[in-house]
């Protein structure tokens, strides 16, 4: 029973991908000369028609692009400030062509992810109840620290979110993607954390990268409190470090050997 039970969460987790793709690929059909016709100021949706081209891959790649422009900026994205300007007075009708396949993306990458961590530990608990070397215990001992120290800072960076990110933003007041991030990421429990996250990148980023992208929150990260700044970037490094660690200690107890 536990195991037809996981072998159908897996396999919703396949329908939501394989929709959220044959939604993307409608659009790309359908909908994708409508969607890049409102983008006449910016070079970067032609730049990627010319690119991408004309076939299914192709167009269903620019139907994602023009979705990302309507969601969390990414380090390119921000680079094209004119083009995420004009996908702020995207229409509701068409968006939603972009965000729904988005959705069921990230619905079925978490999905993955606890199933995955759920395997993962109910081998941890195999492991555990058998006799075993120390090595292996301590290799053990390092999956579950990194574990702990990823969702530890998880939890920060939630209560982070909702308690920090106002006075956070208060010293981020000229910037466009700090404000525009308000305005379309919203405050729901994704929207706050992807405000957090685009924070904790621009606090990051070189001012070369900025200058070039939002050069007006250069001074204001001068200006930046030290303790606030604190409360976004070790929680950010916390997760940056736990992620490859947890990668690289399990890759290599299976080079090794210790977990066959």
């Amino acid at each position: 029973m536990t195991e037809f039970i996981y072998l159908s969460a897996w396999g919703t987790v396949l329908l939501l991908v394989f929709l959220g793709e044959a939604i993307t690929l409608f659009a790309a059909y359908w909908r994708l000369d409508q969607m890049e016709h409102h983008f006449i100021a910016s070079q970067f949706v032609a730049t990627d028609r010319k690119r991408l081209g004309n076939g299914p891959l192709g167009r269903m790649k620019r139907v994602r692009q023009i979705g990302a422009l309507t969601g969390l900026v990414t380090y390119p994205l921000m680079l094209e400030r004119p083009t995420v300007m004009e996908a702020e007075r995207f229409p509701v009708h068409l968006k939603k062509w972009g965000a729904v396949p988005r959705s069921l993306r990230r619905i079925a990458f978490m999905g993955a992810c606890m199933l995955l961590l759920s395997l993962g530990f109910e081998r941890l608990c195999t492991m555990v109840s058998t006799p075993t070397s120390d090595l292996k215990l301590l290799y053990v001992a390092a999956l579950i620290a990194c574990v702990v120290v990823a969702v530890a800072a998880l939890l920060v960076r939630t209560y982070v979110s909702f308690f920090k990110l106002a006075a956070i933003e208060s010293f981020l007041k000229e910037s466009y993607f700090v404000a525009r991030n308000q305005r379309v990421l919203g405050d729901s429990v994704y929207g706050r954390s992807c405000r957090l996250y685009h924070i904790s990148n621009i606090l990051c980023l070189d001012y070369g990268y900025l200058q070039a992208s939002d050069p007006e929150v250069i001074p204001e990260i001068d200006r930046f409190p030290l303790p606030l700044r604190r409360w976004v970037i070790i929680p950010a490094r916390m997760f940056g470090y736990s992620v490859p660690g947890f990668v690289a200690v399990y890759c290599a107890a299976m080079i090794f050997g210790v977990f066959a």
